[in-house]
C-alpha cells in the first residue's frame, strides 16, 4: 500500500521518496525467515521504486526550472522573502553559491 501511495505522494513536497523508501524497507523486512518475498512484497518493491524514481525526476525538474527560469526564480524569491525575510537568491549568496540569470 505504502508503495503504491508512493508515486502521487511524489508530487507533494517530494514525500514519494520517503514513502517509497519505507515501502522497500517494509517489503525486504516482511520476508523474515521465508525462503522468497510474497508477491505483495514484490509490489510495493516495484511501486516504492517507481516512487523514488518520479520523486526524484519531479525534484530535478523543479530545481532545473527554478535555476533557469527568471519568472519562476522571481516567484521563488518572493515567497522565500514572504515566508523568510530572506530571498532565495540571497541565502544562495550567504552559502556561496553564485548563480548566472
Amino acid at each position: 500500500m505504502l508503495g503504491l501511495a508512493s508515486i502521487p505522494l511524489c508530487l507533494f513536497l517530494n514525500l514519494g521518496v520517503v514513502i517509497g523508501g519505507v515501502a522497500i524497507i517494509l517489503a525486504i523486512l516482511s520476508k523474515g525467515t521465508l525462503e522468497k518475498l510474497l508477491p505483495q512484497a514484490k509490489k510495493a518493491i516495484l511501486y516504492g521504486s517507481i516512487g523514488i524514481v518520479v520523486g526524484y525526476g519531479v525534484f530535478t525538474y523543479d530545481l532545473y526550472t527554478v535555476l533557469t527560469d527568471p519568472q519562476s526564480r522571481a516567484q521563488l524569491n518572493t515567497i522565500s522573502k514572504q515566508m523568510n525575510g530572506v530571498s532565495f537568491d540571497e541565502m544562495l549568496k550567504e552559502l556561496g553559491v553564485q548563480i548566472d540569470g
